[in-house]
């Protein structure tokens, strides 16, 4: 069920009302209920897995806290990590499992339970007896197909808290957050996924097409992901429930290291704190932090697919992490003698341009995914390029563009870019608590208008449904 579809409109209206309207103590009942319907509504299996995962968790968590051991824990890492394993791997094999598709929202409930039961182990939550309660934790409607991953310690305790009560101010956030996310969502992502043909049939395109094809990927992906996510929190505010940014502006960033800092922050902090850190981190000598930072990145490669452009993907953001690292100080340096601060225009702009023609190169590999396309494409894109206006003129009307689509994704990118910027030092959420209400009533509806008059006509599935 997608956020935006008249289906939920129904179903969200139903889940607010019985969760203000109902007696509080009937809320968890009313809240799994919710899950189960929309758990199921992606299909009989998507819901056996859930159950099936969240058994696996409660009952492991509740051997560890009797005294299971590590035994307890790696059994419940082992029993949620086999079926995610089995459905990316297994049709590599191909034969009966070529055609296996992994249930919607499977990665993310198992990353939950997986950081549900770290924290259990180190004793930074008790295990939480009442399977009411973990089933909610786990399979949250609102987080269940794409996350946010966030921590039961965080979570949990609002969920169970029977002295809940409206909150006018979270429940404005969430709306203003909807309206964001479906602006992002119809007005920018989906059209940007409309003129990428030439990342698909090079050679139908001149050599421009595909660089703007390219960039226009990156775009794609932050702002359908980031939409998503702003659905999400904002649909989680309206019950009361607060959760943490998942973006904070990520094309912003002046380094990769902060662009990892900034971008999917729920799985960039699971994969820091469940690979990284244990694997030693950055306090163990050169070695270790070489191994950590490239181990943590390729597995992030190997979560989102098994092909070689995506390990590949996973390991160019570790090698220009470590490489950050290493010229940190000679840049430093160099900076420091043409008299530019840390904060200096220069150097911001300069720094954010650099960093995202990376995570665009990134991008390439991650959008191609297997190793011979992106060399198909690659040798597209290096063709010679004609510095002529008519040149100029083909190559976007070759991807379908028209001028008014044109300044009408321009206009839009720019008000996006905007309240980027504006909120980029703690996110979105603080910076809608700090406008005035008129300010955020404008936004609202020019966001309502704008996806009524010129926002894609359907909704495309979240790129993120697929990992």
């Amino acid at each position: 069920m997608n956020f935006l579809s008249l289906s939920f409109a129904g179903f969200g209206a139903v889940v607010f009302a019985g969760w203000w309207g109902l007696p509080a103590k009937a809320r968890p009942w009313l809240l799994a209920a919710a899950n189960l319907v929309f758990a199921g509504l992606f299909g009989p299996k998507a819901l056996v897995c859930l159950v099936l995962i969240t058994l696996a968790g409660y009952a492991c968590g509740l051997w560890r806290q009797k005294g299971g051991g590590r035994a307890a824990l790696w059994l419940g890492v082992v029993a949620c990590l086999a079926p995610l394993l089995a459905y990316k791997y297994l049709p590599l094999a191909g034969g009966a499992f070529q055609g296996l598709v992994a249930p919607v929202g499977l990665s993310f409930y198992v990353f939950k339970t997986i950081s549900y039961l770290a924290d259990v182990h180190k004793g930074l939550i008790p295990a939480e007896k009442n399977p009411l309660h973990y089933f909610n934790y786990v399979g949250f409607f609102a987080q269940l197909s794409s996350g946010p991953i966030q921590r039961a310690r965080t979570l949990l305790p609002q969920l169970k808290d029977t002295a809940l009560i409206f909150d006018r101010a979270l429940a404005y956030s969430g709306c203003v957050r909807i309206c964001w996310g479906m602006f992002l969502k119809k007005c920018l992502a989906d059209h940007f996924a409309a003129y990428q043909g030439a990342l698909y049939q090079p050679e139908h395109y001149y050599g421009l097409a595909v660089v703007w094809s390219m960039i226009a990927y990156s775009l794609y992906i932050y702002f359908d992901f980031a939409s998503y996510s702003q659905l999400s929190i904002g649909v989680a505010e309206l019950l009361g429930i607060q959760v943490e940014e998942n973006f904070i502006s990520p094309y912003f960033s002046r380094s990769i290291g902060e662009f990892w800092r900034r971008w999917h922050i729920s799985l960039s902090g699971f994969l820091r704190d469940y690979i990284y850190i244990p694997l030693g981190g950055s306090r163990n000598g050169t070695a270790v932090l070489i191994l950590a930072t490239m181990a943590t990145f390729v597995a992030s490669g190997a979560w989102h697919g098994a092909t070689g452009g995506f390990l590949l993907w996973g390991a160019l953001h570790g090698i220009w992490v470590l490489i950050g690292r290493a010229t940190r100080p000679a840049r430093q340096a160099f900076w420091a003698k043409l008299g530019q601060n840390e904060n200096s225009p220069l150097r911001c702009i300069l720094g954010c341009a650099f960093t995202f023609l990376l995570v665009t190169i990134g991008w390439f590999f991650f959008m191609t995914g297997t190793l011979p396309q992106a060399g198909h494409v690659a040798r597209h894109l290096f063709e010679p390029f004609t510095f002529s206006l008519q040149y100029l003129k083909e190559s976007v009307t070759q991807l379908g563009y028209t001028p008014a689509i044109l300044a009408r994704l321009g206009l839009f990118t720019l008000l996006a870019a905007g309240i980027d910027w504006a909120s980029r030092s703690e996110g979105f959420g603080a910076w809608v608590k700090k406008q005035r209400l008129w300010l955020l009533v404008v936004l609202c509806y020019l966001c309502i208008f704008a996806t009524l008059f010129y926002g894609s006509a359907g909704t495309l599935q979240n790129i993120y449904f697929a990992f």
